[in-house]
């Protein structure tokens, strides 16, 4: 069953709380050295702050103003040990929730952020996560079906592109600057590269287009050249993770859903449960070979190929996945329940060890 918006928007009614330390709406500190403020920040935070999000909320970035806060917003890319975190947000007040925030797989904030998280323990009360055992759950972007977007901002929806398909398309694109990674994508598609078309783009590749598209640099998916390029030039699209950790979903998969072009993924989530049947190509379920060979037959079957967007008839897609989930933490904040005591003890086995991340795949 997806996860849909709806279990948001018409779950259960909890009680909410009415008073907060700021007055009437709920504020929080978000501790992001040294990303405070930043562009990324702020254009995610507007769409709460424009009154988007069906509870409001208010975001701060000054330490200074932790007192007159309900709780803290702590970006782990900035922390990059324990003291570089309560050197900035003690002495604590132990009514207000700590609450950790990453959307990057464990692995890679170790290699390349160099975050220890050795002497976490005790530390964080909530976590904002892009697994599910979250108490918010962080996802790039979402899907629902189209007789509940009625529920969303419109801001949120971006009408898909139905036009035919070009048959002189060109087979399959990749945006790839990240080369030397756990998962291994690049080598794979090279496997790929020997029996059917896969152009590459980025510092991985010999094509270039624009800049880097990483979540924080803020691109706009439907407007931006590059990527109108890939929707509108390619049959598919290689949305292949960094690393494979349970559930871990970056933007990739959600970039390109709303043109003509369908993902190829390859990951540890089971994509049944955050995209619609019949609209991706899983890599995993292919050697390099028998996915070129699917590819290619595809390519020369354009009706099959086109039953690869019948999904667009009952569903519709979204990138703004960052903004919804700034206004889920803000409802989250109007809930009493969210202030009980809660302490994750061990962090490395709940972070780390229960991600099951692989440090190295063998490719088929």
């Amino acid at each position: 069953m997806m996860e849909l918006f709806r279990k948001k928007a018409m779950g259960k009614l909890v009680p909410q709380l009415t008073r907060f330390r700021s007055g009437p709406v709920p504020r929080v500190l978000l501790w992001s050295r040294p990303f405070e403020g930043n562009g990324f920040w702020d254009a995610v935070f507007s769409q709460v702050t424009k009154g988007d999000c069906p509870l409001p909320c208010e975001v701060v970035y000054d330490a200074k103003e932790r007192n007159a806060t309900d709780a803290i917003l702590i970006y782990m890319r900035g922390a990059k040990d324990f003291q570089t975190v309560t050197a900035d947000l003690s002495p604590r007040d132990p009514q207000q929730p700590w609450i950790m925030l990453t959307f990057e797989a464990p692995s890679y904030s170790y290699n390349v952020h160099k975050t220890r998280f050795e002497n976490y323990d005790g530390l964080f009360n909530r976590t904002m996560f892009y697994r599910r055992d979250s108490d918010i759950l962080w996802r790039h972007g979402f899907v629902v079906p189209r007789e509940d977007t009625q529920f969303l901002p419109a801001s949120w929806v971006i009408p898909p592109l139905m036009e035919a398909v070009n048959p002189m398309r060109k087979v399959a694109v990749a945006f790839i600057s990240s080369c030397g990674v756990h998962s291994k994508r690049l080598q794979y598609i090279r496997r790929v590269q020997k029996y059917a078309q896969v152009d590459i783009y980025g510092r991985c590749g010999n094509l270039s287009c624009g800049h880097s598209m990483y979540v924080h640099h803020m691109y706009n998916t439907s407007t931006d050249p590059c990527l109108k390029v890939a929707g509108e030039s390619y049959l598919f699209y290689f949305a292949f993770e960094n690393n494979f950790c349970n559930e871990y979903v970056t933007e990739k998969v959600y970039n390109l859903m709303h043109y003509p072009i369908v993902p190829v993924v390859r990951g540890s989530e089971n994509y049944s449960l955050v995209l619609p049947p019949n609209s991706y190509i899983n890599a995993n379920d292919y050697s390099p070979k028998e996915l070129a060979e699917r590819l290619l037959y595809l390519k020369h079957n354009p009706q099959e190929y086109e039953q690869y967007f019948e999904w667009k008839k009952y569903y519709q897609a979204s990138t703004v996945g960052g903004v919804r989930i700034m206004c889920d933490l803000c409802s989250r904040l109007h809930d009493p329940e969210f202030y009980e005591h809660k302490v994750y003890a061990d962090f490395q086995d709940w972070f780390v060890e229960k991600s099951f991340c692989m440090a190295g795949m063998e490719l088929p």
